[in-house]
């Protein structure tokens, strides 16, 4: 399938922007693996290299809290504030490596032994900020992320504003004797932080306060900060590429809903397109006959014909009517498949019945008479060669578009089984059973100067003609094997018993069951004909038909099941029963009925000729020489002679004879 401008391009547009996506995805894993790595080695490196400094440090807080403890017990039970203060500044000053210091008093204890009020107005103010009962507490920390210059300048003091009681610092260090806390992030600082812990106790002993100092993992921070500092450049990366991806994403949107409009209006103009191609399919059918049995007024012959469109519309088409006693009938492939050639179908099927028409009308397709002659062989064509010049005439006059139709035409005789047959390019028919000789003609429209050559044969009662379309030979399965001629064949010989119509849709249903999931790949045509034998034959006495006697004789005789001994009796009777009429009665025509009944075989002639009853004619003497007889008499001699029984009445203006011959069994 072959894909327009604006396909190619949505489908490069999307997958641009997934090779886009997937690219940042693989960015941002990449780069936040590498950085945690990096990070990760660094850290492992310094913590391996400097345990002892860890060590060192943690042993030299220890100290340090341990040593200022013993002034803030001194002042436990009497707090003031000032000397509190400056013993928080001095252990904060003593250690590099403490950042803030902090002092917590058991809820109620700092209000014993105030001086001077100002522990009272502390403890006030405390109660105030943090809605506990006697809680205080101060907070001493160095100000500032680069931790340089004099620290003594960077510190600030904090009252306790929090109820510390629930920390762990706090909770822990009362029910201990020194408590390291673990690693959290600072709440005035960007930092990750330790703090270590000791209770106070006063004079008595109790645990009144709790003395704490904070110590920076600074390590551990600036891993942090490179990791927030990589995550913002790899957020402002992977921003822009998020927009870009974003902006695709709406090219993408706007293009598929202009493509999605593009799309209505072409499944919409394919509705209506499909619509009016059902309409087309539907008077493509109603053209071609669909009621069958086609004659069910006669019995003398049985038809059935289906056509199966591998489109809505095709180009295949059959085709019969009934003229006097003559069975017209055609079946055709046009080239090519669709509205083309469905169109070339209606006009052939009309030339079809307008040249079948003029033919029955005329005798002869183009006017001058039963049959035409060849060009090439001198041969007489026939009333079906006759018809198919004509339509090869006509189609090549009217159109130049290259197309042509292949056409089986046949004229079957109904009273005598002759059937005069013109194949012009098409697949081979079968009858009885057996492949029917066809002579090898152009297709018709193929060539303006070709002239086509007719055949004749006889048909027997109960033989069949079987006509298919190339879409049955060459329907083909899902491995584009196709059914093949010589299945057709030998399908078609296995089943000449069958009816016209169980012929028909058993071959279907065989290239049905051939090409099974497969799809149908040209129209499938079936048509089947069999002959019952003629029972009425009307003559003209002027000579014209008089060929016609013999073979309807001989089809009465097969039908009635006579022997081979009798049927040459029969004929001769008939011959000179004719031949008087003609003679004697002066008959413009005479119409021939057989029926066999109770066991006996009529022959009834129908004349409008003068009154004459050959039943009544003396029998001739034929011992007299043949030169001393009177004339005549010798021919009403035979019928009696080849007949069971001679019968014979008048009809108002017409004479009826009845030649009787009993069916031995």
């Amino acid at each position: 399938m072959k894909l327009n401008h604006h396909t190619r391009v949505s489908i490069l547009v999307i997958v641009v922007a997934a090779v886009l996506l997937e690219l940042n995805t693989i960015v941002d894993f990449v780069s936040t693996r590498r950085s945690f790595n990096e990070q990760l080695t660094v850290k492992a490196q310094r913590d391996l290299n400097e345990s002892h400094r860890i060590a060192r440090i943690k042993e030299e807080v220890e100290s340090a809290v341990a040593a200022a403890l013993p002034e803030i017990e001194r002042q436990a039970d009497e707090v003031d504030i000032d000397t509190l203060r400056q013993v928080l500044r001095q252990l904060s000053l003593s250690q590099p490596q403490i950042v803030g210091v902090t002092v917590g008093f058991v809820p109620g204890k700092a209000a014993h032994g105030a001086v001077g009020g100002a522990a009272i107005k502390s403890q006030q103010a405390g109660q105030d900020a943090t809605g506990g009962e006697g809680l205080f507490g101060l907070y001493l920390y160095e100000n500032g992320d680069d931790m340089g210059g004099d620290k003594s300048m960077r510190l600030v003091e904090q009252r306790l504003d929090i109820d510390y009681t629930q920390r762990p610092w706090y909770a822990r260090a009362l029910q201990s004797n020194g408590y390291w806390s673990e690693p959290y992030e600072g709440r005035y600082t960007f930092l990750l932080m330790c703090s270590y812990s000791l209770p106070v106790r006063n004079a008595a002993g109790q645990k009144v306060a709790v003395l704490a100092a904070d110590v920076p993992l600074r390590e551990l921070s600036q891993m942090a900060t490179q990791f927030y500092d990589n995550q913002q450049r790899a957020a402002l990366r992977n921003g822009l590429l998020h927009l870009f991806g974003l902006l695709l994403l709406g090219f993408i949107v706007v293009r598929a809903v202009a493509h999605l409009r593009r799309l209505q209006a072409v499944n919409a103009e394919k509705e209506r397109i499909a619509g009016e191609l059902r309409v087309a399919h539907d008077i493509q059918q109603s053209m071609i006959p669909k009621t069958f049995p086609g004659f069910p007024e006669r019995d003398d012959v049985e038809l059935y014909a289906t056509l199966t469109p591998a489109r809505e519309v095709g180009g295949d088409f059959y085709d019969f009517l009934i003229r006097g006693d003559r069975l017209f009938f055609c079946i055709g492939d046009v080239t090519g498949k669709g509205v083309p050639a469905a169109l070339l179908m209606t006009v052939m099927r009309s030339l079809f019945r307008t040249e079948a028409g003029r033919a029955a009308e005329n005798g002869g397709a183009d006017g001058s008479g039963a049959v035409t002659l060849s060009q090439h062989t001198g041969q007489a064509t026939g009333l079906a060669a006759a018809i198919v010049t004509r339509m090869n005439t006509l189609l090549c006059e009217e159109q130049s578009s290259g197309y042509f139709v292949t056409m089986f035409v046949g004229v079957l005789h109904l009273t005598t089984g002759a059937l005069d047959y013109c194949n012009a390019g098409h697949e081979q028919p079968t009858l009885g059973g057996d492949p029917l000789d066809i002579k090898h003609n152009l297709p018709v429209g193929a060539l303006s100067t070709w002239h086509y050559e007719g055949q004749t044969v006889r048909l027997h009662a109960g033989d069949t003609l079987f006509l298919y379309t190339d879409g049955l030979n060459e329907a083909r399965d899902r491995h584009e094997r196709p059914l093949s001629r010589r299945r057709v064949l030998k399908q078609a010989r296995q089943s000449s018993a069958l009816s016209p119509r169980q012929l028909v849709e058993l071959m279907s249903s065989d290239a049905q069951r051939h090409v099974g999931s497969a799809e149908q790949s040209d129209d499938i045509t079936l048509m089947a004909i069999r002959w019952h034998g003629g029972n009425t034959l009307t003559l003209r006495t002027d000579g014209g038909d008089l060929h016609h006697l013999e073979a309807f004789v001989e089809a009465v005789s097969s039908r009635a099941r006579l022997s081979d001994h009798e049927t040459p009796r029969l004929r001769l009777a008939v011959e000179e029963a004719v031949t008087n009429v003609i003679r004697h009665a002066h008959a413009t025509s005479i119409r021939l009925d057989s029926e066999v009944r109770d066991g006996v075989l009529h022959v009834t002639l129908t004349d409008d000729g003068q009154p004459f009853d050959p039943t009544q004619a003396p029998d001739v003497d034929t011992t007299v020489p043949a030169d001393q007889r009177v004339e005549g008499g010798l021919g009403i001699l035979f019928m009696r002679h080849m007949s069971d029984a001679l019968t014979y009445c008048r009809e108002g203006e017409r004479n009826v004879l009845t030649i009787k011959k009993e069916i031995s069994i």
